[in-house]
């Protein structure tokens, strides 16, 4: 199983790749299935998001104020970041505005597990991650109504209403649901923490392909708005590189006007370029009325490859300085 989750992973901008790919062509020449295939989005979404909590803990945010500081600088950026999005996706054409929409609102979700692999790899504080992470969610739940509503509150694509609904309904009870049973497991059962970290791996995995085939069904329903415009995943693309090079920039020299030690800084500047974009999907497709998801899909493509980038240039060039 260790191999199989190393696969999947080493390889997951492929698999992306591939499940557009089926995506659109199952879209363009068998329609009629994709549609029928259409309800099991919705499970699929509450499912992923169950499964996620298993490879997650809040347990770190209790140390928190040991933090206070580099955590003040991560809630600016976690602020600044969306409206750096919304000023670059300015140069999509309006006729792909949904991309733009897809892209903004990856820009907002929290960071996930990714940016404690990012941070062990630059030899960065894992703990500082994990209470990111957890800090993060927590707010990005009570601020998302109020964030959207400014970016989309005229926009005929997006009702509040609908997106609170969907953020109990999608995200809140699935957490709760998922926590619950954990501790159920971990009392009744007699399930060890040793064993919970062993099955993180084979947790996120699944998630992961739940989230693939989710951008399959996406893409198929979408198909036919690629078809009549062939540059539609070429301009999300290279919109969210740009944003999520502009979004390191920012963080890097935001880290130094901190003065922030290299271990502190390095989950800084990655948190952005960590995004859970598993809840992205979930509030494209549950909240707004067009093709939001291609943005999210976009966004995946991009944000791996910028991420391993900048990493190779942190790794080059070292930041260590930044002390």
């Amino acid at each position: 199983m260790k191999r199989f989750n190393l696969l999947v992973r080493k390889y997951l901008l492929i698999w992306a790749l591939c499940a557009m790919v089926i995506g659109y062509l199952a879209g363009r020449y068998n329609n009629e299935r994709v549609l029928s295939l259409q309800f099991l989005v919705t499970p699929l979404l509450f499912l992923m998001v169950f499964i996620m909590v298993f490879s997650s803990s809040l347990s770190s945010f209790a140390k928190l104020k040991l933090y206070l500081y580099p955590m003040g600088g991560s809630f600016i950026l976690f602020l600044i970041c969306p409206f750096l999005s919304y000023l670059i996706i300015q140069i999509i054409p309006d006729s792909f505005q949904y991309l733009g929409t897809g892209i903004l609102i990856s820009s907002t979700v929290p960071p996930d597990a990714m940016l404690s692999a990012w941070t062990g790899f630059l030899e960065g504080d894992i703990l500082l991650t994990l209470i990111i992470q957890s800090f993060t969610f927590i707010i990005w739940i009570f601020l998302v109504p109020f964030g959207f509503s400014l970016f989309f509150g005229s926009s005929a694509h997006f009702s509040l209403l609908l997106l609170i609904r969907n953020l109990f309904f999608m995200i809140v009870i699935p957490y709760l649901l998922a926590g619950i049973l954990k501790m159920i497991l971990k009392r009744v059962v007699f399930i060890t923490e040793d064993l919970m970290e062993r099955l993180k791996p084979t947790l996120s995995t699944a998630s992961g392909i739940i989230e693939l085939f989710i951008i399959l069904i996406s893409v198929a329903l979408g198909a036919e708005i690629i078809t009549a415009n062939p540059v539609i995943i070429g301009w999300g693309v290279l919109t969210a590189a740009f944003y999520y090079s502009a979004a390191f920039i920012v963080s890097i020299y935001f880290t130094r006007l901190l003065r922030l030690s290299y271990e502190k800084a390095i989950p800084l500047i990655y948190e952005n370029g960590s995004r859970n974009l598993s809840i992205a999907m979930v509030v494209a497709i549950t909240s707004f009325k067009d093709q939001a998801i291609l943005g999210v899909a976009a966004s995946i493509l991009a944000q791996f490859p910028i991420s391993a980038l900048f990493y190779a240039i942190l790794r080059r060039h070292s930041i260590s300085h930044i002390d």
